[in-house]
């Protein structure tokens, strides 16, 4: 007993010499009046005391702050967590040898936070911490700097936009999550499991009112919410992202707003799928390897709620039935092309659609002349009987003439037109766009629309819209009555109009 006694004496002796030494150099000398040269004191001497901790930010409180919530990219802000150290405390060195300076700790701030220390051992520091306290927030430093309050975590951030209180002078929420050895919000004794959630939330909380402070339209625009989402109606996500910034998405996300995205790169897509629920999304564009790479990173995945898709420069006859799997109640189904079409190939493609499809629009430079081909043309592929309204838009480029056509055709374009519109057997409704009276004229040969309307006996109307002005051409004018005319004739119920700027 006597000689075990004694080998445990020596034991609280040892131990007594190594606390004396492990204390006897403090985080901070007195009277530190130099932040930079304060923290680089500080963290030497945590590392000395406890092998490893955290990355103290090694600056001023202010140029912290600055760093911290003044990025451009909203999601490289962070929190400003202050750390302030009593060495007299009894629950420092319990505090940080076996929470603050743990590995899951400090690897969870290197990542989510801006940690910045400060000691108030001795009262010279405290009143220094103090007078900074009020340059920088323009209020008292809470009631925490006695002995037996320490240590304190204390996390800052910017105002939330919640607070209606605009006549308050500090721009910062300081909130204070540790108070000795007990978690202020919990009111739990502190661990390293119990701190890591006050972090996390407290980080979520964070992000959370830095999106609001971006989306603030109060300050940007002088417009409330209701103003701001009643606008973004009428734009898609990408218009809404460039006039509001990407944070707008987290009250789309809140709101369940549905969303129209036509960017159509892979990079956006992706981002947004990851941000909003997929049934949020009602109208999207597309190109072929955007659509791979979204099926490679979900094959489940399902647009449940997407009524519109646009293709853009769509080639692949054989795969368009894919869509279907991804897109089963499609209404609108557009293709969207640089160049000339061949209406060859997009009968392929439309004679593949499935049922929900009802309004079919190609947008592009204008068809491709298949004439020395007519035959494989009408016999190759069978007809759609879905489709009830054809937009084509050719306004972006002038109409070729008859001397580009293979047979030298006056009305080509209109021909290859109603001929592929011929084969689409249950259209209601015809919408051709073109740029100018030049190439409304192209359109104004009679006798195609005549073929047209006795072909097609679901047709109750034709328009032509013109992207100019046409009322001062009288002469054209009286030709689109004639049209008018004639057709009405043929069928009462169908109506013929040119609809221009």
């Amino acid at each position: 007993m006597t000689e075990q006694a004694a080998t445990f004496e020596d034991d609280d002796d040892d131990t007594f010499d190594y606390d004396h030494k492990f204390f006897d150099h403090g985080p901070f000398p007195d009277e530190c009046e130099n932040e930079v040269v304060a923290v680089e004191t500080f963290t030497s001497c945590f590392i000395r005391r406890y092998n490893f901790c955290p990355m103290f930010f090694p600056g001023s409180l202010q140029d912290a702050c600055q760093i911290a919530f003044n990025s451009q990219v909203i999601k490289e802000r962070r929190p400003v967590l202050i750390y302030i150290h009593h060495d007299q405390s009894i629950f420092s060195n319990m505090f940080c040898s076996n929470i603050f300076c743990t590995e899951i700790i400090i690897e969870f701030l290197l990542e989510n936070y801006i940690v910045w220390p400060w000691d108030i051992t001795f009262e010279s520091n405290k009143n220094k911490l103090i007078q900074i306290w009020r340059e920088i927030f323009s209020t008292e430093l809470l009631d925490i700097t006695c002995v037996e309050k320490c240590p304190n975590l204390i996390g800052i951030m910017r105002r939330s936009v919640k607070e209606k209180d605009w006549s308050l002078t500090s721009d910062y929420e300081i909130k204070l999550l540790l108070n000795g050895d007990t978690l202020t919000r919990t009111q739990e004794i502190s661990t390293c499991e119990t701190l890591l959630c006050e972090l996390i939330n407290l980080k979520e909380e964070f992000d959370e009112n830095e999106q609001a402070l971006s989306f603030d339209f109060i300050n940007k625009s002088g417009l409330c919410c209701e103003v701001i989402f009643e606008i973004t109606k009428y734009l898609s996500l990408n218009d809404a992202i460039n006039a509001f910034s990407d944070n707008i998405l987290s009250f789309v996300h809140k709101y369940e707003t549905k969303v129209h995205i036509s960017e159509s790169s892979y990079t956006f897509i992706n981002m947004i799928i990851r941000k909003i629920k997929l049934e949020h999304i009602i109208s999207l564009h597309l190109n072929d390897v955007s659509f791979s790479k979204i099926k490679e990173l979900n094959s489940s995945i399902i647009f449940i709620n997407v009524i519109s898709l646009t293709l853009l420069n769509y080639q692949s006859i054989n795969f368009i039935k894919e869509y279907e799997e991804y897109f089963p109640n499609l209404i609108r189904f557009c293709l969207w092309y640089d160049d000339q079409v061949n209406f060859h190939t997009i009968s392929g493609i439309s004679s593949q659609f499935w049922s929900s499809i009802k309004r079919f629009e190609i947008r592009c430079a204008g068809p491709l002349c298949t004439h020395s081909n007519i035959n494989e043309f009408t016999t190759r592929y069978h007809g759609n009987y879905t489709i009830e309204y054809f937009l084509f838009d050719v306004r972006y480029l002038p109409l070729f003439s008859m001397y580009e056509c293979r047979d030298f055709h006056e009305s080509c374009v209109l021909m290859l037109t109603t001929d592929f519109i011929a084969k689409i057997h249950n259209i209601r409704h015809v919408h051709l766009i073109i740029s100018n009276q030049y190439n409304l004229k192209k359109l104004l040969n009679v006798y195609e629309w005549i073929e047209l309307t006795n072909t097609c006996h679901q047709l109750k109307k034709i328009t032509l819209q013109v992207m100019e002005s046409i009322f001062e051409d009288q002469q054209l004018i009286m030709r689109i009555i004639e049209i008018q005319n004639i057709l009405y004739n043929i069928r009462k119920t169908i109506k013929f109009q040119v609809v221009s700027m």
